[in-house]
């Protein structure tokens, strides 16, 4: 009995020493978001909120190797190609399940890609944009790139290409192709991605909730085939989307990074102990548009002018980190950069000339908007309806942007400056502003950008202006520029390659077709608790290698 007593009383000491016995909490990664995911489908998103979620919980056949734009297996053990590229054959892992339960292999790869490529498969949804699949494979249906796909066994699969394409790799590497459950995709069809459901992939992190405005949750899958390397079992995504709130948050500790920071914000961090910084290779450039319906923006007079007007070293020294005055629209690290284009020049009174030149001794702050025929073409020779000239703001932080609203009233000033006077529009929330970039409703100048997605530059030039007249790109048309595009893409060599690039950029800065602004090293911020996060040029970043002590 009195052992028995004994025993007690030092349970009853422990208890009091540490108190009631409490399932440990989940080591988690908190990260500062500065609006919501669009949806989490990879398919059919373009934005860099949505893939930091999705690039945790799903997986392409191939990914990016840590800090580079090197590719490596992932999915795919091995992908092989015939002599002319046009046949390339993907060996799958094996043992490896969807987060429903659900195998993947063979059939679930051509299964997704024939979702994405046909317009006729009762899940593609014509209310949903397969704007990569289209770009990076041609188009769809019988324009697709990818003609056919067999299932060779179980664990291979074979595309068969309708002409050669040496990018195949890094292409399928890119997060917009990771492979998503087919029992998912048919159970949830048209709801799959959105908040109620999530996502249902391969990947070391599965889907738990997210609550709109507030956050997206993903839990550790120990059904996961490969290594975890950090420790976090928990990762919450919180939205916050006031740049000075989310800073103070992270000097509170309620979040542990974020991405992106002004310079007032660096000299904090400088003088902090429990905050540090690293910079992401700068592989994006920040721009402005002009949408070319505007009848003013087909005289390059007045595009010339305009580019003249804006004081881009006042916008990077006041607004970026890190980072440069942009001369060409492709970055200094990408192969394929011409650095023999003059860096743009700044100066007002040669601005004020051209102007006068082009018929606007006095500026202007009326534009003529032309309409458009049967086919999506703009009718040049039409007398249009007179509006006033909008510049539109990007409501939200990017990498290549740190301060939409700020940068846009700078340059409004500027070229108030030179008598174009315009009114400052906020378009609406971020996957509004981007439907409306993708309808070609941002009507006026707008600012965007574009952070690369595979290390080639057919997806960074290529990617906006091979195609002409198309709405998403303000109906670009510079047939000779989209044309040195389309002849880049489709060689093999790279040395063959890199003088159209080169040729094209020289193109695009001469004419004035598009005002490039910055290429940024991107701040990426986080508590001093927090290590291995490694900062990838592509923005393809994987909590899995973090640790939280």
């Amino acid at each position: 009995m009195a052992k028995k007593l004994g025993v007690l009383l030092a349970v009853l000491l422990v208890m009091t020493l540490v108190g009631p016995l409490q399932a440990q909490e989940p080591v988690t990664f908190i990260w500062g978001a500065y609006t919501n995911p669009v949806q989490l489908y990879s398919a059919v998103v373009t934005d860099g909120v949505s893939f930091f979620v999705l690039e945790q919980g799903c997986e392409s056949l191939l990914a990016f190797d840590g800090a580079t734009t090197n590719v490596i297996p992932s999915l795919a053990t091995e992908l092989t190609s015939n002599e002319d590229l046009t046949v390339w054959t993907a060996k799958l892992r094996e043992g490896v399940t969807f987060h429903d339960g659900t195998p993947f292999n063979a059939e679930a790869v051509a299964f997704n890609f024939n979702v994405w490529r046909s317009t006729d498969h009762p899940l593609h949804f014509a209310s949903q944009v397969y704007e990569y699949y289209e770009y990076m494979f041609d188009g769809f249906d019988d324009a697709s790139l990818i003609q056919s796909i067999d299932i060779v066994d179980e664990y291979t699969v074979r595309f068969n290409l309708s002409r050669p394409y040496v990018q195949m790799p890094n292409t399928l590497a890119m997060p917009m192709f990771e492979i998503h459950s087919p029992a998912a995709l048919e159970k949830y069809g048209e709801d799959y991605g959105t908040p109620t459901v999530g996502y249902v992939c391969t990947g070391p992190y599965k889907f738990v909730e997210w609550v709109t405005d507030d956050h997206v949750t993903q839990d550790l899958w120990d059904g996961y085939w490969g290594e975890i390397e950090g420790n976090v079992e928990r990762i919450i995504q919180r939205v916050i989307p006031d740049n000075a709130a989310r800073f103070a948050a992270l000097q509170a500790g309620a979040i542990h990074g974020k991405e992106n920071a002004t310079p007032e914000e660096i000299a904090l961090i400088e003088a902090s102990d429990d905050l540090y910084y690293m910079l992401r290779p700068s592989l994006n450039v920040f721009y402005l548009a002009f949408n070319y319906r505007i009848k003013e923006f087909h005289d390059p007079l007045v595009r010339q002018a305009i580019s003249l007007a804006l004081n881009r070293q006042a916008y990077v020294d006041a607004f970026y980190v890190a980072a440069e005055v942009a001369n060409t629209f492709l970055p200094p690290l990408m192969w394929g950069y011409n650095p023999d284009v003059p860096m743009p020049e700044y100066n007002p009174d040669k601005a004020v000339e051209l102007l006068a030149q082009a018929g606007f001794p006095n500026g202007f702050s009326e534009v003529t908007v032309l309409p458009l025929d049967d086919a999506g073409n703009v009718m040049l020779d039409a007398e249009g309806e007179k509006v006033p000239l909008t510049l539109f703001w990007m409501p939200v932080t990017r990498p290549y942007n740190p301060d939409g609203e700020g940068i846009g009233q700078a340059m409004a000033a500027d070229l108030a400056a030179i008598g174009i006077n315009v009114q400052l529009e906020n378009a609406g929330d971020w996957a509004t502003y981007l439907d409306r970039r993708r309808k070609g409703d941002l009507i006026g100048l707008y600012q965007l950008g574009w952070t690369g997605d595979n290390g080639d530059p057919d997806n960074f030039s290529g990617y906006f202006f091979k195609n002409c007249n198309q709405p998403q790109e303000g109906y670009f048309n510079f047939p000779e520029i989209c044309e040195t595009l389309q002849q880049a893409g489709s060689l093999v060599s790279q040395a063959d390659r890199e003088p159209l690039y080169q040729q094209a950029d020289a193109m695009l800065a001469e004419t004035v077709g598009r005002i490039t602004i910055a290429h940024s090293q991107v701040p990426l911020v986080f508590r001093s608790n927090v290590s291995g996060y490694i900062a990838n040029p592509l923005g393809t970043e994987l909590i899995r290698f973090v640790t939280v002590e």
